[in-house]
């Protein structure tokens, strides 16, 4: 149960497979990858720089797990979130979660990413063209 904030990429092969040799006796393993997409609003983006205040972040990122796990079923997870500067088709974030069943580890990933989507203290930025926007967090 580890969760990590971190500038450099991560290798999904190598962590999924770790994962996986670590997590034997679960009836699923899932993951999500979440990565920087190429168009937002119909504009190009070049790059995004997300920044955040660590210490925050995983205080946060513990709250809303330790919620999620108590709804049951869950018995491992991985969370890797990147900040600083990225560019298009980039990994951002991977979520890795195993559970006694794929509904729970479901159930994990998509409530995790809404709650990053929507809460988490962060501060992302796209640069275009010939501009740059601050993002607002999702509702």
């Amino acid at each position: 149960m580890k969760i990590y904030f971190q500038k450099k990429d991560f290798n999904l092969s190598k962590e999924l497979n770790n994962f996986s040799k670590k997590n034997k006796k679960v009836g699923s393993i899932i993951s999500f990858v979440g990565k920087v997409r190429p168009l937002n609003n119909k504009k190009k983006i070049e790059s995004m720089e997300i920044d955040c205040y660590k210490k925050m972040a995983l205080y946060q990122t513990k709250k809303i797990i330790d919620i999620l796990i108590s709804k049951g079923g869950i018995v491992d997870y991985q969370v890797i979130h990147r900040f600083g500067k990225l560019f298009p088709s980039e990994n951002i974030i991977l979520i890795l979660v195993a559970s006694k069943h794929r509904k729970e580890g479901f159930f994990f990933i998509e409530k995790l990413i809404k709650w990053f989507k929507s809460k988490i203290t962060f501060w992302k930025k796209e640069f275009y063209l010939n501009s740059s926007t601050w993002l607002k967090s999702q509702k």
